[in-house]
């Protein structure tokens, strides 16, 4: 019928937390969004997400926080030493993040859960795109089952190693960072309260209080190639490798006893200097993966979504896509390059023997406060 609003059909690829909080971003605008996710059920998500207060403040403003501070555990101090000499140092996350917000840790199924129920969209599980024509207006996609469709806008959210980033820049696959990581989920023994860094001999363990008697662990080490850990026996190599750990490291440690609990990966980056193709946009990891280091990787997936979001917002027009994205864009590149080099530099730290890295130790907190201090302002 001629005169009606032409209301923008938008695909989101990936049902992580970037796609899912994009969706619930773009939903609030009044557009139609339907998500589709490779995976074929969100289980087995067995680990835990530290979300810095950059990160928590995007929550908020998508209307999320709520639902993710109650099943989560405010953090207020990063702590640092070493596993078995007296080197401590704290930085106070009040003094990190300044007039921003709390630092929330949690289970990734609990933020998985909350973000899905926030979202109020179609979500069609185990479903992959196998052709993408992204050069007009309008963005033509096939699937895996041999179904096709036309959208407004694709927002690819897949993550580091993203099937879209692979079809339409098949040059900018995700590439190996340097670091492996085990990690796993246990009971948090007693006087676990801050998010601790213990520096090992082997690497560097991180133990993170998540609430409801629960610690997430991620063990990591630098190699200069990608190695494998099958599952048999890998829970007895990781407490080997980090075994001169002591305190409440030790006893986290001591409780990784099951194979099939721990997780095994490679640290992979990714990034693609224009995240754009027509009216299809990169988001998250698919655009700009790190290592963990700096624990951006939910944050800047988050602030991704709602800034996009907001650039759309300022014409509900298909015809000014364009135009947000490549607004969103010249926002967001300031930020993400800030996270990719800092995370690179305390990478090499991380990687330092560790005499060296105790050495860091007195510095923890002013080195803390210089790599998250551009974050500080609205995204």
């Amino acid at each position: 019928m001629s005169g009606e609003k032409h209301i923008p059909q938008v695909l989101v690829v990936g049902a992580g937390i970037a796609g899912l909080a994009a969706a619930r971003a773009i939903r609030e605008l009044g557009w139609d969004v339907s998500v589709v996710e490779q995976r074929p059920g969100f289980d087995g998500i067995g680990t835990g997400l530290f979300v810095p207060a950059n990160g928590v403040r995007v929550l908020a403003a998508l209307g999320v926080l709520d639902a993710i501070a109650c099943r989560g555990r405010r953090i207020g101090q990063l702590r640092v030493r070493g596993a078995g000499g007296p080197a401590e140092a704290m930085a106070c996350l009040d003094r990190v993040w300044p007039g921003v917000g709390p630092s929330i840790a949690i289970h990734r199924s609990l933020m998985q859960e909350a973000l899905l129920d926030a979202a109020l969209v179609p979500v069609r599980m185990g479903v992959r795109l196998t052709g993408i024509r992204a050069d007009g207006t309008t963005v033509d996609v096939r699937f895996d089952d041999g179904g096709t469709a036309r959208y407004d806008l694709v927002v690819a959210a897949d993550g580091a190693g993203s099937a879209v980033r692979g079809l339409l820049w098949p040059d900018a696959a995700a590439g190996y960072a340097g670091e492996s990581w085990w990690r796993g989920v246990v009971r948090c023994p007693p006087n676990l309260d801050d998010w601790t860094l213990t520096l090992c001999r082997a690497g560097n363990l991180v133990t993170i209080p998540l609430g409801a008697g629960l610690v997430y662990w991620g063990a990591g080490v630098s190699c200069p190639a990608p190695f494998r850990d099958e599952p048999p026996g890998r829970a007895a190599r990781v407490r080997d490798r980090f075994s001169d750990a002591t305190g409440v490291a030790a006893a986290v440690l001591d409780q990784v006893t099951d194979d099939a609990a721990v997780q095994f990966s490679a640290a992979g980056t990714a990034w693609v200097e224009d995240p754009v193709a027509g009216h299809l946009v990169l988001i998250g990891d698919a655009w700009h993966a790190t290592t963990p280091n700096m624990a951006q990787g939910a944050a800047m997936a988050a602030e991704d979504a709602l800034v996009l979001a907001q650039e759309l917002n300022r014409d509900h027009r298909p015809s000014a896509i364009g135009g947000a994205l490549r607004r969103f864009t010249a926002r967001r590149l300031p930020r993400v390059r800030h996270v990719q080099e800092t995370t690179a530099m305390r990478n090499q730290l991380a990687a330092l023997p560790l005499e060296q890295r105790l050495g860091v130790v007195p510095h923890w907190e002013q080195i803390s406060v210089a790599s998250f201090a551009p974050l500080v302002s609205e995204p």
